[in-house]
């Protein structure tokens, strides 16, 4: 594949932060009658309750599609073997994201793939924010928010408890986007190179 090419598929990684933004702006002014942010979980957008759960389950599926585009350009981007356990983690952390639109809020397998997304976004985007360190301070300041991640939500609930699902959830997600905007600014001045 010519670095070109892989060039325009690492845009999938931008794309896919501001579709999912938009997905669940979306799937919220549709709602919003009946949304509460300090209750509710993003993913009863997908659930029997929603006024259109397709908006949102479709959107999250096109969304997931995207990640594994943006893993796999990221794996063959990325520097060394490190790089390419993040790219792959991040890439079946989109299977995962889409598997949320597969199982919606109310069914049994739900609740293990929307966790399973953000565990393995995490996860891959550690690896692979680790393998890039050298990138610059945005790189730097994305593994260390990547790395702190989890312990700082377990410290949040133990504390004094996460008000709902939507919030934890809007924490994670934008801890993923700063890692996925970091890795794809990384590869952007570096792909040339990798190819």
């Amino acid at each position: 594949m010519s670095w070109k090419r892989l060039w325009i598929s690492c845009l999938a990684g931008p794309v896919a932060v501001v579709l999912a933004w938009v997905v669940i702006g979306a799937s919220w002014y549709m709602n919003r009658e009946w949304f509460v942010f300090v209750r509710d979980a993003y993913s009863d957008f997908g659930g029997p309750e929603s006024c259109c759960p397709g908006l949102y389950n479709y959107g999250l599926m096109l969304v997931g599609a995207l990640v594994v585009v943006f893993g796999a350009c990221t794996y063959l981007c990325a520097p060394g073997r490190l790089g390419a356990a993040g790219g792959a983690y991040f890439a079946l952390a989109g299977v995962f994201l889409a598997l949320i639109g597969v199982f919606p809020s109310g069914t049994r397998p739900h609740t293990f793939v929307s966790t399973w997304f953000f565990v393995q976004a995490d996860m891959g985007l550690v690896l692979l924010l680790a393998s890039m360190r050298r990138g610059g301070g945005l790189t730097r300041l994305a593994l260390l928010a990547s790395i702190l991640a989890f312990p700082v939500a377990g410290i949040v609930e133990v504390a004094v408890g996460w008000p709902s699902a939507a919030v934890v959830e809007t924490y994670g997600i934008i801890i993923i986007d700063i890692g996925a905007i970091a890795a794809f600014l990384w590869c952007r001045r570096h792909l040339h190179t990798r190819v």
